[in-house]
């Protein structure tokens, strides 16, 4: 299937579309991209998930054995592996996608190449969003401290509903604003493989260029997620909830453990579809608000050249 980018802004329905075009466009080229993030998954959960205690364990040291195999130092070290791994895919992935709006092709191994050499920019990217949304939670933060001196010093202060109310507006509030430059933030991945940006700057261009049309970002964003949503999370939980159906029947552990396994890593698969679906959104996205912010700032250029 060829694609062919559009040369103006389009509506809510025609950036979807074009999401879809995009994404059916490249799909021959992503997937084995795709597949690499699929495979580094599925070793991933094979190695991290845990054996499970002896049948004959209380509740209380099947949680301590189940929590100390997963927070095990390798578990980590295997997680972040799996993060940097996917980070790689995902720049390869938005690399092969932007040569297909170019109308143009990327072979698997010079997109792997671009994601290489643009993943410390991905790194840095996602260490700066989490410092301002930790700046975003500072507030609730402090509230939570102070509501726990009061706690220890004083109990009978907490009956009054005045810190219950403070803590329930602030909490609201995080919340929102959470969401609000969650979606400004949203083109920051976008703009460093489009126009070859830092990580900073990468963020402000997608800050810039969200002003004004964050209802309607988030409108395409939503239903794009209730798609991503459904295959990163609803077939997952169906593959996990069949296999559990499967296990009743098994009352060796040893099986029970397999089959564990076996439903995690199938769960992985999604990501051949997940990951080339959310780089396309944010994509169009990225060249429809492009048009239509610097399309705006050209016609009133124009329109203030042509004045007497």
């Amino acid at each position: 299937m060829t694609y062919q980018a559009s040369s103006a802004p389009q509506s809510i329905g025609g950036v979807l579309d074009d999401w879809l075009r995009l994404f059916s466009a490249s799909f021959s080229r992503c997937w084995l991209l795709a597949v690499i993030s699929v495979a580094a998954g599925a070793i991933t959960v094979f190695a991290v998930t845990p054996t499970l205690p002896p049948l004959n364990a209380s509740a209380w040291q099947h949680e301590m054995v189940m929590w100390s195999l997963m927070n095990g130092p390798q578990n980590a070290l295997a997680s972040l592996a799996l993060v940097l791994i996917i980070m790689v895919v995902t720049g390869a992935l938005f690399a092969t996608q932007i040569r297909t709006m170019q109308g143009g092709s990327l072979d698997a191994g010079a997109a792997l190449n671009v994601g290489l050499h643009r993943v410390l920019r991905l790194i840095a990217g996602v260490m700066l969003q989490v410092l301002i949304m930790f700046a975003i939670a500072i507030p609730m933060i402090i509230v939570g401290i102070v509501v726990a001196v009061l706690f220890h010093s004083d109990r009978a202060t907490l009956t009054h509903p005045l810190p219950w109310v403070l803590i329930a507006v602030l909490g609201i509030a995080s919340a929102c604003v959470f969401i609000y430059v969650s979606v400004r933030l949203l083109l920051w991945q976008a703009a460093v493989f489009v126009e070859d940006a830092k990580a900073s700057a990468a963020l402000g261009r997608s800050w810039r260029l969200v002003k004004g049309h964050w209802w309607r970002v988030t409108g395409i964003l939503f239903v794009a997620n209730i798609v991503i949503g459904i295959l990163g999370y609803v077939v997952p939980w169906a593959l996990s909830a069949a296999f559990g159906l499967f296990s009743l029947h098994a009352a060796a552990q040893p099986q029970l453990g397999i089959h564990l396994r076996v439903a995690q890593m199938l769960s992985q698969t999604t990501h051949l579809l997940t990951l080339p679906l959310s780089s396309a959104i944010s994509l169009v996205i990225f060249r429809d608000l492009t048009l239509r912010v610097e399309g705006a700032d050209l016609a009133a250029r124009a329109e203030a050249l042509g004045a007497p």
